[in-house]
């Protein structure tokens, strides 16, 4: 199973790739949303863990990007940033619902450990979709 990690912070990176490829994920991390469309296009993802604050585009602009893509539209997103949900006001319960995101975790108060089995919550729902 293939994870997109779209991470601007190579230390952060580093942590993420490690810990995936531990549980048997191929991880695939991007810095940028470009990379990240890129990466997503030469090796199909089954999850996308997205920090929203980016450099060069912002993570929502991403999401509606990534989302353009039919082949795309299904694939579960998990954001893990270090932006907290309610900066977006009562406009996330609207982007929730328009882009599809799995969960939103502030990195502040979600550890390595609870992004991880979050992680295996989505994958394992995924897997079981697959069989039927």
């Amino acid at each position: 199973m293939n994870i997109l990690i779209i991470e601007p912070d190579k230390v952060l990176s580093n942590i993420y790739i490690n810990a995936f490829k531990h549980l048997g994920f191929n991880v695939f991390v991007a810095k940028s949303a470009q990379s990240a469309l890129t990466l997503a296009d030469e090796n199909p993802p089954n999850l996308v863990i997205l920090e929203i604050q980016l450099v060069e585009h912002s993570g929502i602009e991403f999401l509606y990007e990534f989302r353009s893509y039919s082949e795309w539209k299904d694939i579960p997103i998990i954001i893990y940033s270090c932006i907290p949900a309610h900066e977006f006001n009562n406009n996330w319960e609207i982007l929730k619902k328009e882009i599809g995101i799995e969960e939103y975790l502030y990195k502040p108060k979600t550890n390595l450990k609870q992004l991880i089995k979050i992680v295996k919550e989505v994958t394992s729902k995924q897997s079981e979709a697959i069989k039927y």
